[in-house]
């Protein structure tokens, strides 16, 4: 094959990956307006039921995102009661559309449930619980995972970091519990997943300049502030919020701090990276980490040149 028509081979594979992904852009955005009317409706619901129990409110929320965790859930509540997280923190599930006991499960375990009509995704599972906090005046949310991974003894680390200033006195806006640092533990991770991690590492400290050890976790903290955001339509990835939260978290100017994190193996059930869904979501990430970087620098560069025109 000619150097030409060797050029001319990557360059049609570069414009089929890019239109591919252009595709993939325009689906979302249809779902996510689909998404977004099912969480009104899931929203609407609780809140009827909560004005039902007159329930009062702490300043700390922790947000259990849940799809067919019924097996889990009761093992990992039991956790968070024993390890007092409830007297700190009021408790939400959100069960996404399970076809499970899920809701049952959490019900019966007097848990605060949201439940979605249908399986809306990961990330829109957590967006609800963003909306929630917001709409509700809470001053700090944590979220972790309902399949056991995330020790409940995280949460009063995490909620201790978030209100610890740093030398400068500034409190973080987003605080990620790493099983990376010294301090923390792990399990054995799949090779794809290990991968990504390590590439998104080198991507956000090449892009922002900021070293971070887990980029991948869902394990995190956030404040007031970053609640706010998050809540907002369009300020959050509904299928896949990653890596490309934080870069345009840290390109925005939010403050990210990482502490030690414990972390366990799935114990029941199947997890949502399994099969070819890790190939998915690297092939995701590979498109939408450059998209938002990009973005952000124009949105950027567009702010100044606005506030120069002024």
């Amino acid at each position: 094959m000619s150097h030409r028509g060797l050029i001319l081979l990557v360059l049609t594979g570069i414009a089929l990956f890019a239109t591919a992904y252009l595709i993939s852009v325009v689906v979302s955005e249809l779902l996510c307006q689909n998404r977004e009317a099912a969480i009104q409706i899931a929203l609407l619901r609780h809140q009827a039921d909560e004005e039902a129990a007159g329930q009062r409110r702490k300043e700390l929320l922790l947000i259990l995102p849940a799809y067919n965790e019924g097996e889990n859930l009761p093992g990992l509540l039991k956790q968070l009661k024993e390890a007092g997280v409830g007297e700190t923190a009021d408790l939400l599930v959100i069960d996404d559309g399970s076809a499970d006991r899920t809701y049952e499960q959490a019900k019966l375990l007097g848990c605060g449930c949201i439940r979605a009509i249908f399986h809306l995704g990961y990330g829109s599972a957590l967006q609800m619980g963003y909306q929630y906090a917001a709409r509700k005046g809470y001053r700090y949310v944590i979220q972790m995972d309902s399949d056991g991974q995330h020790d409940p003894c995280n949460v009063e680390a995490l909620y201790r970091a978030l209100r610890e200033p740093d030398a400068d006195g500034r409190l973080p806006d987003i605080v990620l519990g790493s099983r990376f640092l010294p301090g923390g533990q792990s399990f054995p991770i799949p090779w794809v997943k290990l991968l990504a991690i390590r590439l998104f590492r080198l991507a956000l400290q090449g892009m922002v300049g900021q070293r971070i050890t887990d980029p991948t976790t869902g394990l995190q903290g956030l404040s007031a502030r970053t609640i706010a955001f998050y809540a907002g339509y369009g300020n959050f990835d509904s299928q896949y919020p990653d890596a490309n939260m934080l870069l345009q978290m840290l390109l925005r100017g939010f403050r990210v701090r990482e502490i030690p994190a414990v972390m366990h193996g799935r114990r029941l059930g199947k997890s949502m990276h399994s099969g070819l869904r890790p190939l998915a979501y690297l092939f995701h990430m590979a498109f939408s980490m450059p998209a938002v970087y990009i973005r952000e620098t124009l949105l950027r560069r567009g702010q100044d040149g606005g506030a120069q025109d002024l």
